[in-house]
């Protein structure tokens, strides 16, 4: 008997089935981290609405609702002052205190800057405040009043100044200023009108600021005043008592350089330097009316010559380290024109006395009042 093995028959259709089948177990493969994702997605949407609805639960429970508030003394604040400034509604929890509506009640006294909180479970609410800390003292140009103004220029309240006899107003402010740790700001133009917790926009405030960002800690440590009629006529008071003319707040930098420069080389001399054009500075000294140029002259006190510019010479009396440089005519600025120094030796002949000359005071004077002719 012939046993043959059967044969399988093929077909042109195996080949497709067997494509077929490739094509689906790859796109069920394919499948199956899509389906995992979207379940994950679905269980952490059902975990986040269930972790919702238990916490809304949980924050209007009885338990949590606050039933006291601690609260610490400031130096302008007693702690029941900002309990009752927080303004917080009755059932209120620890869980549902708005901190931007309470942290705004706070603020609509001045004197709060910034607001902390501190919940204490089950009940209770502690709220920390931090004063605004006085920068300028700014005193008002009528009256004896000065404003306190805040390091971030929110105008605070004003204080009344009790002047007693032999003192003046400034002389009180800068004193209460140095004792707050603040920067007196005096001469303001009359139309500033400060209002408690509004922001200071003042130009002549502005400009002050500029110098104060711009100069230096060397310099910045040293001044105890400024002085802002406007924009164009600022100057400061450093602690040793030099007036300073700076004028408006450009070539800070510059200027500082100048200013600094002629307090080295003159120490403990300076009573007064003018450095608004500090290309051409000039300077006061001790015991001396006569401003001398910063640059462009020499002073030889032992012949009592002062040399110009122009190298022509003019008389200056010299005594005991002092300079007194009479034979100086002004141009109206204040400062000593070195180059006429000859042909105003006598210190009268030939001088427009209508011309007006700046003081170190800051006052304008004829050419006889500034003298004393």
């Amino acid at each position: 008997m012939d046993r043959r093995v059967p044969q399988r028959r093929t077909s042109m259709l195996d080949g497709v089935d067997d494509g077929r089948m490739s094509v689906s177990r790859d796109a069920t493969r394919e499948r199956r981290p899509i389906r995992a994702l979207i379940v994950t997605l679905v269980l952490l949407a059902i975990l986040l609405v269930i972790a919702l609805v238990g916490f809304i639960v949980l924050a209007n429970t009885p338990a949590f609702t606050i039933s006291s508030i601690d609260a610490v003394d400031t130096e302008h604040l007693t702690a029941e002052n900002i309990a009752k400034l927080a303004s917080i509604e009755e059932g209120t929890t620890l869980l549902t205190i708005d901190e931007r509506l309470v942290t705004e009640n706070l603020q609509r006294n001045p004197w709060v800057g910034s607001v902390s909180y501190t919940r204490e479970f089950p009940d209770r609410l502690r709220i920390e405040v931090t004063e605004r800390r006085v920068d300028c003292l700014v005193k008002m140009s009528t009256g004896s009043v000065c404003w306190c103004l805040g390091d971030d220029n929110v105008w605070i309240e004003p204080i009344n100044l009790t002047v007693q006899d032999g003192q003046s107003a400034d002389d009180v402010a800068l004193s209460l200023a140095r004792d707050m740790g603040a920067i007196l700001v005096t001469e303001v133009p009359t139309s500033m009108s400060p209002s408690a917790g509004s922001a200071a926009s003042d130009e002549v405030l502005k400009a002050v600021s500029l110098y104060r960002e711009q100069f230096s800690d060397e310099l910045s440590s040293q001044i105890v005043k400024f002085s802002a009629a406007s924009v164009e006529s600022l100057s400061c008071t450093l602690s040793s008592g030099v007036e300073v003319s700076l004028g408006s707040p450009s070539n800070i930098e510059l200027k500082e350089t100048v200013l600094l420069q002629i307090l080295e080389q003159h120490p403990n001399q300076i009573t007064y330097i003018n450095v608004r054009i500090p290309s051409q500075p000039s300077y006061r000294k001790l015991g001396v009316d006569a401003v001398v140029p910063g640059s462009g002259i020499t002073v030889n006190l032992d012949a009592g010559t002062a040399t110009g510019a122009d190298g022509a010479a003019g008389d200056a009396t010299a005594g005991e380290g002092d300079v007194s440089q009479e034979g100086m005519p002004t141009d109206g600025s204040g400062e000593a024109t070195a180059g006429d120094a000859e042909s105003y030796a006598e210190g009268t002949e030939g001088t427009d006395t209508s011309e007006l000359i700046l003081g170190g005071d800051g006052n304008y004077y004829t050419y006889e009042e500034y003298w004393g002719l």
